[in-house]
């Protein structure tokens, strides 16, 4: 399916058609699910009174506190404190901004959830110029009326424009050399075992520990 993404900068305006990669264009092998045997898995359907599963497909659905089901048209989006969330407009048809050149730190502090081939329909030779030369731009891109708005990036590579839909990574990167703060090494030191309590623990209750 297609996206129309219209942006502009102080140099002028570029219109874009989107083309989502598909997951199958970037694997050449298809994931298959298997159980603990080792065989592959199956879609299950759900019975009407949601106690058996039957081969073919899954149900989902939506529950109150009360363990009531709540029809998919009345569930709305709320935050931490139940207040309604707005619903922002798609973008298709609405001019955005383009923000950056921005770091290339941006980009990695997210999770890329969809990746689209971009066809320029019109590209402003500024920003050709940029997206040429490695630079990043980050976006708004709602494909449909959405409660979030999660950012986009603009970048170009030696195969083409590209545009990632990402999602903030909420995961601390961890290496090998950093370094472990010295108060949490104090925690693991208090709660760990001394080994000559075990041993007076054991005397006590009369078993013999062969040191």
């Amino acid at each position: 399916m297609t996206q129309i993404l219209e942006v502009e900068t102080s140099t002028g305006r570029s219109a874009f058609v989107l083309t989502l990669v598909e997951q199958t264009t970037l694997r050449r092998h298809r994931r298959v699910a298997l159980d603990a045997q080792g065989q592959p898995c199956r879609i299950a359907w759900q019975t009407w009174d949601g106690v058996s599963l039957l081969p073919g497909a899954l149900a989902d659905g939506y529950e109150d506190p009360d363990g009531a089901t709540v029809p998919r048209g009345e569930v709305v989006a709320t935050d931490a404190q139940g207040r309604l969330l707005r619903q922002m407009p798609a973008t298709a048809g609405r001019v955005q901004r383009l923000e950056g050149p921005v770091p290339v730190d941006d980009v990695l502090a997210h999770a890329v959830t969809k990746v689209y081939a971009v066809t320029p329909h019109h590209l402003d030779p500024a920003l050709r110029h940029s997206l040429a030369q490695g630079d990043i731009y980050r976006v708004a891109f709602r494909p449909r009326p959405s409660t979030s708005d999660p950012p986009a990036f603009l970048l170009a590579n030696a195969h083409g424009i590209f545009l990632l839909q990402a999602a903030l990574c909420c995961l601390d990167w961890l290496t090998r050399e950093q370094m472990v703060p010295m108060e949490s090494i104090a925690d693991e030191e208090d709660d760990a075992p001394v080994w000559g309590d075990w041993l007076t623990d054991y005397a006590e209750m009369g078993t013999e520990v062969e040191v």
